[in-house]
């Protein structure tokens, strides 16, 4: 069970940043490292759906696959490694497949955007981020390669939490020139860094709610609300 617990915390906290990726900003003038996040929260609105290939990492490996995001909270990813492993949310129940372990894990959700899988991609949830971290450029907003010798070019953003109480004490943006976010770069409360990376990221696909269906395997065996007990 122990693994399976370090399995699904690393899950939630890739579903708590991966959401804040498919949004645009304009470029065409100089912006404030908060007029530039503010331009996130008012162009999410308009994000429907998006589709993007996804590399979770941090200090025992690494995660990746396809990543199925649905406005306001519908979140699906099927795992390419480890394989045929699903994480699927519907804002109200989070629930992750182990096939390893033949064992899906289960998680009613809190109404709070901070903690719900999702949460954050939404007006409220960003207005969280705004009021618990300050924002500012890493090093100025002129675009930099994302990493050394790369020809991708993005600009970064860095939060600071204002609160202990966050589950990150920063965040780093990378943004590409095109307005979309490539890289999320955090640094928990324990120092570890967590990053994520997203390629190919299409919007407003018009996905089906159906994609979002996932019924457990009729073997496995369930595990219900292994992270904390549902408000009652």
């Amino acid at each position: 069970m122990t693994r399976l617990r370090t399995l699904s915390d690393r899950l939630i906290l890739a579903i708590l940043i991966l959401i804040l990726a498919p949004v645009t900003a304009s470029s065409q003038q100089i912006l404030t490292a908060l007029e530039y996040f503010d331009t996130i929260g008012a162009n999410y609105a308009d994000i429907a759906d998006y589709i993007a290939i996804m590399t979770w990492t941090d200090e025992t490996g690494s995660m990746n696959g396809t990543l199925f995001y649905k406005n306001p909270n519908l979140i699906r990813i099927d795992f390419d490694s480890p394989e045929e492993q699903v994480l699927v949310s519907d804002g109200e129940l989070f629930m992750i497949y182990v096939p390893a372990f033949n064992v899906v894990l289960q998680q009613e959700l809190r109404d709070t955007p901070g903690e719900t899988p999702g949460g954050l991609a939404t007006p409220e949830g960003l207005a969280v981020m705004r009021r618990n971290f300050t924002i500012a450029y890493l090093e100025g907003p002129e675009p930099v390669p994302i990493e050394e010798g790369s020809d991708l070019l993005v600009t970064q953003l860095r939060l600071d939490r204002k609160q202990v109480t966050e589950g990150f004490r920063q965040i780093i943006l990378s943004v590409d020139e095109t307005g979309f976010i490539r890289r999320i770069l955090g640094t928990k409360v324990d120092w570890e860094e967590v990053q994520l990376d997203l390629d190919d990221i299409e919007i407003n696909q018009n996905i089906p709610t159906a994609r979002f269906d996932y019924p457990p395997e009729a073997d496995a065996s369930i595990y219900e609300n292994f992270l904390f007990q549902p408000e009652g």
